[in-house]
């Protein structure tokens, strides 16, 4: 199950400029892109945004992390959830002498973190990428995601996020690779990172953590382990890093621990913490709580209403009305008509493939049907591949990866997911492609090794380059294409 050693990097000293050279054409190619998304796009336009903004404002002007207040409660809850993106963006913020760009500083600190992203991703592609063309068509995946680089552009913690996922992975595959206990914490610091950082990581970091105890299952309590451990010298930097894993760990348990013990969940809901009254200030709860009261009865259809014409975000508003309309609908069904799991399946992954390779935010851009089959056709003979593949030879050390992009897809779609649509009946709520973004380098690996490895070279090229091409234009070209001025300015 190791996610080390798919194969070893071609040594052809002329690919080897010659792939270096188109790394940093695609990276500057994707730097370009980011930045121009975080300098033009309107500010009402990223998804949510305004809020993290807002909460990264109340960050900065507290040394501490700060305590939920009269100015947070219409950006949600900034205690007893996952806060580091808060805190570091807050104490960057609050250095920042250009006040009156700080939206613009922000954005563009993302940016950099976008492309330490693809840096690492980069590096880790190559270790486990066997031809020069595999990895190419990998990197070309990743920079022309639409979403991944609009995203990157924004002010939002699925950033950092991703950042965190690259790097845990990236330092276990380094670990399994050279053995060094160097790697192994940054790998452990990485992944407690992550989970501090957005609680949707918490599933991925799960996966990891599997594979890492699995892989070393044989040796990790072995004697011999321990004492070359014990036997290891320490510098000073090592020193660090694990005085600051012990720190990373006390907060976990702090916060998901905590909260598990005083709110039955690891996560609160708003009103948990705070009096619902404050609780209404914030637009994602309002909208939630009128369908909710209406569903048990503590509401009339009428009050309902009216309470959702005070949520002051026009998209949230039409949200929570459609909502309604739909448990109006569905009130005196004994039992509302839901999909089973295998077809909510089928329609979970077509709204992802939409959102991903178009441009989910308070604004929406979707590519056409004939588009999205592209794609589908891309995936699906990556995945035939992979099959037979298979079938042949085994996993050929692709189980690690796999286990990890498949546990972390499940847990998404068939636990979080299905169960917002079976409350709801809406199968696209709270469904977005970013959410995919802690797994997209590992499955964007496994999709460039099922379309590259073992395969002729004319076979390798055809499809990199007509694969290359059609991710190249179905991105940024086709977002100007089809953008409308109402994107930008402001």
């Amino acid at each position: 199950m190791a996610i080390d050693e798919m194969a070893a990097p071609e040594k052809d000293s002329d690919a080897c400029v010659w792939e270096q050279r188109a790394f940093y054409l695609l990276f500057l190619y994707f730097t370009v892109k980011a930045v121009y998304f975080a300098i033009n796009i309107h500010s009402q336009v990223f998804p949510d945004e305004a809020s993290w903004f807002g909460i990264i404002n109340v960050f900065s002007r507290s040394n501490l992390p700060p305590t939920d207040s009269p100015e947070s409660f219409p950006l949600g809850l900034i205690t007893h959830i996952p806060n580091l993106y808060f805190f570091l963006m807050g104490k960057i913020l609050s250095l920042n002498p250009l006040r009156s760009q700080d939206l613009v500083v922000m954005r563009l600190v993302n940016v950099a973190m976008g492309l330490t992203t693809v840096l690492f991703a980069w590096r880790l592609g190559r270790l486990l990428l066997p031809s020069v063309a595999g990895r190419l068509l990998f990197l070309v995946m990743l920079t022309n995601t639409l979403m991944f680089t609009f995203i990157t552009g924004a002010v939002n913690y699925d950033n950092l996020s991703t950042l965190f996922a690259v790097l845990s992975l990236y330092y276990l595959v380094l670990f399994q690779r050279q053995r060094l206990v160097g790697s192994l914490l940054w790998f452990m610091v990485f992944l407690l990172a992550g989970t501090l950082t957005k609680n949707v990581f918490l599933p991925y970091a799960t996966a990891l953590a599997m594979v890492f105890l699995i892989c070393e299952r044989k040796v990790i309590f072995s004697t011999s382990w321990l004492r070359q451990l014990g036997g290891s010298s320490f510098s000073w930097f090592a020193c660090g890093k694990i005085l600051i894993i012990l720190i990373l760990f006390v907060l976990n348990l702090n916060l998901y621990v905590g909260n598990k013990i005083r709110y039955g969940h690891l996560i609160p809901s708003m009103e948990q913490v705070l009096p619902v009254e404050n609780c209404l200030q914030n637009r994602l709860f309002a909208r939630g709580y009128v369908v909710r009261q209406y569903k048990t009865g503590k509401l009339t259809m009428l009050d309902a209403r009216r309470l959702a014409l005070q949520i002051r975000d026009p998209g949230d508003r039409a949200m929570a009305m459609d909502l309604l309309q739909k448990a109006g609908q569905e009130r005196a069904e004994a039992k509302p008509a839901r999909l089973g799991r295998l077809a909510y399946s089928l329609e979970w992954a077509e709204f992802i493939t939409a959102r991903l390779y178009g441009v989910a935010a308070h604004l929406a851009l979707y590519k056409s049907t004939g588009w999205l089959w592209g794609y589908y056709a891309f995936f699906i003979l990556s995945f035939v591949l992979l099959v037979v593949r298979f079938l042949r030879n085994g996993l050929m050390n692709l189980g690690g990866l796999l286990f990890v992009c498949l546990f972390y897809v499940y847990i998404l779609m068939q636990v979080v997911n299905y169960n917002n649509y079976m409350g709801t009946g809406f199968v696209g709520i709270a469904l977005t492609g970013r959410y995919l973004f802690p797994v997209i380098v590992p499955l964007y690996i496994l999709i460039a090794h099922g379309l590259m490895s073992r395969m002729p070279h004319w076979w390798q090229w055809m499809v990199g380059v007509v694969g290359g091409s059609f991710f190249i234009w179905g991105g940024f070209p086709w977002f100007l294409q089809n953008v409308t001025p109402n994107w930008y300015g402001g």
